[in-house]
């Protein structure tokens, strides 16, 4: 992902941020919403925000922050196994485990650096609903 803070952009800049930011959302199938105050505030100029399920989504310097409920423990392992290196756990630049991070607890806090992180983070949300939908309709 592209490097997209400003300092003290003009509208079109806002405006060129925002749509670089709702089609990197959109390409992973998360849902956009658009707030001036985001674009006044922060590294990135942009009204773009994300949601799916409760979890969140904003822009930073070349990276996502995906903030939410949590990810159980194996499913973490999981997206770790397969894309560790670009979804990091809270954002730790030595990119450890979910299981050595957090010990055995649901991982909350994501930073993603690429689209197929991104789109990987997504599909493993939905993966968490799917199968708590599932468990939750059994007697």
């Amino acid at each position: 992902m592209q490097n997209l803070a400003r300092r003290d952009p003009t509208p079109e800049v806002i405006e060129e941020v925002t749509a670089i930011c709702r089609a990197e959302l959109e390409a992973a199938g998360i849902a956009v919403s658009e707030y001036d105050i985001f674009a006044k505030h922060g590294e990135v100029p942009s009204k773009a925000v994300g949601g799916l399920a409760s979890w969140g989504f904003q822009r930073a310097w070349y990276y996502w922050i995906a903030e939410g409920p949590g990810i159980p423990p194996d499913i973490a392992e999981k997206l770790h196994a397969t894309h560790g290196k670009d979804v990091r756990v809270d954002g730790h630049c030595g990119c450890p485990s979910p299981l050595e991070w957090h010990k055995g607890f649901a991982v909350g806090r994501y930073h993603v650096d690429t689209q197929e992180g991104l789109n990987a983070l997504a599909a493993t949300i939905r993966e968490v609903i799917a199968s708590y939908s599932v468990s939750s309709k059994e007697p």
